[in-house]
């Protein structure tokens, strides 16, 4: 292992990809994100590293490989393998081709923008004029519309005050009955 605990020559270059990440202060999802894996096997590489190095947090680990990092290549920055790609765009294989012939796009492109399939509203749904209300013949329109809601609280109060009377009638039965 070369120089003791400030040698990273044994880190792959996957590890070395997740630890120039790391060292940038981001988390395991956006280091996931950034190198297309899952956020797992981000933690299991940080992991491995550990342990490589004596069970170390993850903090020291940083500090470690940063010091490393200055100390071998100052420019390191710059011969990374790891490229992060625009939330936009994915960096595909050379053999990929896109498009058909005739329809103006380069089939030796190997980027292949993608779009959001949701769409999103950014006003509200109550904000936009809803239109009149259709009428149709035998269905109340919008003036008797009160009148019909109005009849209908006076029926609910009217069977509210009928059910009370006959619950006051079977009471007084009852008590007749019983001190009878």
């Amino acid at each position: 292992m070369g120089d003791g605990e400030d040698d990273f020559t044994f880190a792959t270059e996957k590890q070395r990809a997740v630890l120039e990440l790391l060292a940038n202060n981001r988390t395991s999802k956006e280091i996931a994100g950034a190198l297309a894996v899952s956020e797992p096997a981000i933690n299991r590489r940080i992991e491995v590293l550990r342990l490589r190095l004596g069970g170390i947090t993850r903090h020291e680990l940083v500090r470690r490989y940063r010091n490393w990092r200055d100390r071998i290549a100052p420019d390191a920055g710059s011969s990374v393998p790891c490229v992060e790609n625009d939330d936009e765009f994915i960096q595909l294989g050379a053999r990929a081709a896109f498009g058909k012939a005739g329809d103006g796009s380069d089939a030796d492109e190997t980027t292949a923008r993608f779009r959001d399939s949701i769409a999103v509203r950014v006003d509200a749904p109550w904000a936009e004029e809803m239109p009149p209300p259709r009428v149709v013949p035998g269905m109340l329109d919008g003036s008797n519309a009160m009148l019909s809601r109005g009849a209908a609280i006076t029926i609910i109060l009217l069977a509210i005050l009928a059910s009370l009377a006959v619950g006051l009638g079977v009471a007084r039965a009852l008590a007749d009955i019983v001190n009878g």
